[in-house]
């Protein structure tokens, strides 16, 4: 075999060795939660809050925002990464008219960087315990329910399937989540206030049937959350493309009477936000398309092309007849020359 021969034969190996590399190592090492995510997405609608300043000054008659609309101003970002688990910081603050801040929480969640299922944080990180998932959906999802954790309650819940739909192209699933239950952590809202306070409350509750009379002097305090969310999930890349956030917060007495509403908050996704999402799924998916498909198959390609020249080379020698060699020449009698 020819030097050529073995240099396209070499070449065509390395180029199969590198389109396995792309698909088999490179590929799952980029499809995972990078460590640069930076995400803000805001959702919009109305609530009615339990306006905190009034009720810490006594002003009872607006103890209540009534169905003000309202910005959810939403910050995900990944804090740390070790190995397959990332951790993400979750805030969120809510906009009332003018700008105002109604309301604010901030939480920090370990999870898979594939699955987004729960793990261990890293050592030296703090990040609050949890089940399944709870800060987005895998990055490959299917058409099935998961296990969903609700902080606000901390309970493990269904994150239902309900079908498939198309957004700006994409095909995405969608689920739905209900939570309720006990708060699991009510630590910054009143533990107790006193029958007067409570009685003026419900003097503004819309329909309130609690008679204060019946009461206590000093009201203690427990709280009950419900949560209901709807989440479109991009199924190519686990790009949360549009969704609907829901929650009650209800006062109750320690019996469970229900008493007052703290916050009732329904918001969509903006359009922005949508827009957004869909340019970000679209992105990655030309990415994991190129580096998972087009570049081992173009690899592939080019090898089975070089394979192919080797070949032919190897076939046209040994098609060809073999040289034949040149005749010897009989040497003529050098003339003589007579005086």
């Amino acid at each position: 075999m020819r030097r050529s021969t073995w240099i396209l034969t070499g070449f065509a190996a390395l180029l199969l060795v590198l389109a396995a590399v792309a698909r088999f190592a490179v590929l799952p090492a980029v499809h995972q939660v990078p460590d640069d995510v930076n995400e803000n997405p805001q959702y919009e609608g109305t609530a009615t809050i339990l306006n905190q300043q009034a009720l810490a000054s006594g002003d009872l008659a607006n103890a209540f925002l009534v169905d003000v609309p309202v910005l959810m101003d939403r910050h995900i970002k990944v804090t740390a990464t070790d190995g397959d688990t990332a951790v993400f910081s979750d805030s969120r603050v809510l906009l009332g008219p003018d700008g105002q801040e109604l309301t604010s929480s901030e939480e920090h969640w370990a999870v898979d960087r594939v699955s987004l299922e729960a793990r261990p944080a890293p050592e030296g990180v703090d990040a609050s315990p949890h089940e399944g998932l709870v800060i987005g959906f895998p990055l490959e999802p299917e058409k099935h329910d998961y296990r969903w954790w609700d902080h606000t309650t901390g309970t493990e819940v269904d994150a239902v399937y309900t079908g498939t739909e198309k957004r700006d192209g994409r095909t995405v699933y969608g689920y739905t989540i209900h939570a309720e239950g006990p708060m699991a952590d009510s630590g910054e809202l009143p533990q107790a206030l006193p029958r007067d306070a409570v009685g003026g409350i419900l003097a503004s509750v819309p329909g309130s049937t609690v008679d204060p009379a019946t009461l206590p002097e000093m009201v203690p305090l427990s709280y009950a959350a419900t949560t209901d969310l709807v989440l479109w999930i991009d199924s190519g890349t686990g790009t949360i493309m549009d969704g609907s956030h829901g929650q009650n917060i209800m006062a109750t007495t320690q019996d469970g009477t229900a008493l007052f509403p703290i916050a009732d908050v329904r918001v969509t996704a903006t359009d922005e936000t949508k827009e957004n999402q869909a340019d970000t799924a679209k992105e990655i998916s030309l990415a994991l398309t190129l580096l998972g498909v087009v570049a081992p198959l173009s690899l592939i390609g080019i090898a089975l092309l070089l394979l192919a020249l080797a070949a032919w080379g190897v076939r046209k020698r040994r098609t060809q007849p073999p040289a034949t060699p040149d005749e010897p020449t009989t040497p003529q009698p050098e003339s003589v020359t007579t005086a």
